[in-house]
């Protein structure tokens, strides 16, 4: 896990990342987070109110540092973002566009941890199936609705229920993000996705 540093308060949460992804966040104590860092249990509650109040943190901390990466990349990482580079970009470069908006979930060890940790977590803590649904299920499938409306509303794809075709693009991507699969083999996978997508959804004639 690649520690983010700073102050003491980044340390117990890096420290935690780790400890939860290894233990799960209902076997992971306060003393096992302080012996990691190195400090009395009691030196922690200087920062922290408790365990729930560390793994919120770290939630905030990690969904936050998930919407910079994708953004970082040149893609859309919040529904309100403007979503006309997806179609002024034509072949390759709407290729590449396109897997910079997924390539963080498979590139970045960082948020492959994060995944695992929300996965591993979502069957014995309603916080953790909670958060792994919304970052790696309904934040993307809303981000792909804003930009097949928009994609709708310029004439690139053909009138169709944009919902249904921003969870039909995401599902089999998400597939490959569950069975991690490697990063090559995955912006294959997503360039061949997106050719037949847009065979099938774009407009006749563009």
């Amino acid at each position: 896990m690649p520690k983010v540093g700073g102050d003491a308060r980044e340390r117990i949460l890096d420290e935690a990342f780790v400890l939860f992804s290894q233990k799960g966040y209902a076997a992971t104590t306060v003393r096992d987070i302080a012996s990691a860092v190195g400090v009395k249990a009691a030196s922690l509650y200087n920062h922290f109110g408790g365990k729930r109040e560390i793994f919120d943190a770290l939630m905030e901390r990690e969904t936050a540092y998930v919407e910079r990466r994708v953004r970082s990349a040149g893609a859309i990482a919040h529904p309100d973002d403007d979503p006309q580079a997806y179609s002024k970009a034509k072949g390759a470069a709407l290729a590449e566009l396109v897997w910079n908006s997924y390539a963080p979930f498979f590139e970045d060890d960082r948020i492959r941890l994060f995944r695992r940790m929300l996965a591993a977590g979502r069957y014995s803590d309603e916080r953790c199936a909670e958060l792994y649904k919304g970052v790696f299920v309904v934040r993307p499938i809303k981000l792909q609705e804003t930009v097949f409306s928009h994609l709708v509303d310029v004439g690139t794809f053909e009138p169709c229920n944009t919902r249904l075709a921003a969870e039909q693009f995401h599902g089999p991507l998400f597939m490959a993000m569950d069975s991690e699969m490697e990063a090559g083999e995955a912006r294959e996978f997503c360039e061949r996705h997106l050719a037949a997508f847009n065979a099938a959804h774009g407009k006749r004639g563009k």
